[in-house]
């Protein structure tokens, strides 16, 4: 399926906005001081291993994604592909980091950072859904790029459902 330059130079322009907006959020966010990465020494030697794990994670996921396309075939976009891999190793990472209390650095609030994944996870989730809806997510037998933000929101969904778990035990414990 080949795309006209136009379309591809617009797909390229959608990308490059979306990044520049996304950029512009996190630094609105350190502004006004939502995200502010203090971590203690602890929070750093659990975060470098979280980092250990999610690039495992991540080249084992591409050489996955690599043999099955070898072996059974384009199953779906390549964009698609590389972001299922960085959506599992993105997971690991947030997981563990999560589990080891070295998420949110010292000056940030679980409450804001709940609420933003939340935003996030359901923003993502709605377009996912309307691509799903009017049948851009697959075409031809080929999962397509109409699937990332289904994918993203799943990623912040995921993350979020693992925070919410760990912070009510924490807090369980705390009280017991």
């Amino acid at each position: 399926m080949e795309h006209s330059l136009g379309y591809n130079l617009g797909m390229l322009m959608a990308v490059l906005v979306g990044a520049l907006v996304g950029v512009g959020i996190v630094a609105l966010l350190f502004k006004l001081k939502v995200m502010d990465l203090t971590f203690d020494e602890r929070q750093e030697r659990a975060r470098g291993q979280a980092y250990k794990y999610g690039f495992w994670t991540l080249m084992t996921c591409l050489l996955l994604y690599g043999f099955s396309d070898m072996v059974l075939g384009r199953w779906c976009d390549v964009l698609t592909g590389v972001m299922l891999c960085v959506a599992a190793a993105l997971i690991v990472f947030g997981s563990v980091c999560i589990v080891k209390d070295a998420y949110l650095s010292l000056k940030e609030k679980p409450r804001t950072i709940m609420t933003l994944l939340t935003v996030i996870a359901l923003l993502n989730l709605s377009i996912g859904a309307m691509n799903l809806k009017n049948g851009r997510v697959v075409k031809d037998g080929v999962l397509t790029y109409g699937a990332v933000n289904g994918i993203c929101g799943v990623l912040m969904l995921t993350i979020l459902v693992v925070y919410v778990v760990n912070y009510l035990l924490a807090k369980r414990e705390a009280g017991e």
